[in-house]
C-alpha cells in the first residue's frame, strides 16, 4: 500500500512537470519549425510524399498541427510515468534529497525520450542542437517541479532498530527495517514488532510521526512530518 501510495503522488507530482516540459517544448519546436520554415520547406520537399504543389507546406503544417501535439500529449504521459517511478524507488535513486532524486530520473527520462524521438522534431542540425538545448533546460524545470510537489504529498520516515535481524519493523505487511521512505502526508500505517522474540518493548517516535500506543507490538503509526520511528 505505501509504495503504492507513493507512486500516485509521485504520479501527481509528474503531471504538473510533464504539463511543463511538454508545453515548453511543444511552443519551442513550433517556433523553430516557423522560424526556420523555408529551411524546413526546402528539407521537406526532398521528400517524395511532400513533392508536388503545395506538398512540402502541407507535409510542415501536419508536423505542426498534427505531429507536435501528438509528441506534447506522449511527453506529458512520459512525466506521469516517471514521475510514479520516481515516487515507488524514491529510496533507491543516487543522491540525497527530493531535487537531486528527481534530477536522476529526470536524466532517466530525457534518454528515453531521446532514443526514441519524442523530444522534438527537427530538420537540420541547427534545429536539432537548438532542441537539445531546449529539452535539458525542460527538463530542470520538470525536475523542480516535480520534487517540490512530491514534496507537498511526503514526508520521509525513518525506521531504526537496535537488532535489525531479530527486531524487524513491518509496515502495512512490508519490512522497512533501516530503511528511509517516503509517505503520504497526514496517512495512517500499520506498524508492527515481533512479539515472540520478548525483545520489544516500546516504540520510540520524533519530529512529525506518532504512535497509537507506544507499548503495543503492533499499533498505528501517523505520518504529519519527517520523522523516526525505532524500536527500543
Amino acid at each position: 500500500m505505501s509504495e503504492s501510495a507513493s507512486g500516485l503522488a509521485g504520479a501527481k507530482a509528474g503531471i504538473l512537470g510533464g504539463i511543463f516540459f511538454a508545453a515548453a517544448v511543444g511552443l519551442v519546436n513550433w517556433g523553430l519549425l516557423e522560424a526556420f520554415s523555408s529551411a524546413t520547406l526546402q528539407a521537406l520537399s526532398t521528400i517524395s510524399y511532400c513533392s508536388g504543389t503545395n506538398g512540402a507546406q502541407n507535409c510542415l503544417s501536419t508536423l505542426i498541427n498534427t505531429n507536435i501535439p501528438t509528441l506534447a500529449v506522449l511527453q506529458g504521459a512520459s512525466g506521469i510515468l516517471f514521475g510514479a517511478l520516481y515516487g515507488m524507488y524514491f529510496e533507491f535513486l543516487p543522491g540525497e534529497g527530493y531535487r537531486i532524486k528527481a534530477a536522476a530520473m529526470g536524466m532517466a527520462m530525457l534518454i528515453v525520450l531521446l532514443f526514441f524521438g519524442l523530444a522534438g522534431i527537427t530538420i537540420d542540425r541547427t534545429q536539432q542542437l537548438i532542441m537539445y538545448a531546449v529539452d535539458i533546460v525542460s527538463m530542470a524545470g520538470f525536475v523542480v517541479i516535480t520534487a517540490h510537489f512530491y514534496r507537498s504529498y511526503t514526508r520521509e520516515v525513518k525506521f531504526e532498530s537496535p537488532n535489525p535481524g531479530r527486531l524487524k519493523i513491518t509496515v502495512d505487511g512490508k519490512n522497512y527495517t533501516g530503511k528511509t521512505k517516503t509517505l503520504s502526508l497526514h496517512s495512517n500505517h500499520t506498524v508492527r514488532a515481533p512479539s515472540e522474540s520478548g525483545a520489544f518493548h516500546q516504540w520510540l517516535v520524533s519530529g512529525g510521526v506518532a504512535v497509537l500506543d507506544a507499548k503495543s507490538f503492533e499499533t498505528t503509526m501517523r505520518v504529519d512530518g519527517d520523522g523516526l520511528l525505532k524500536i527500543s
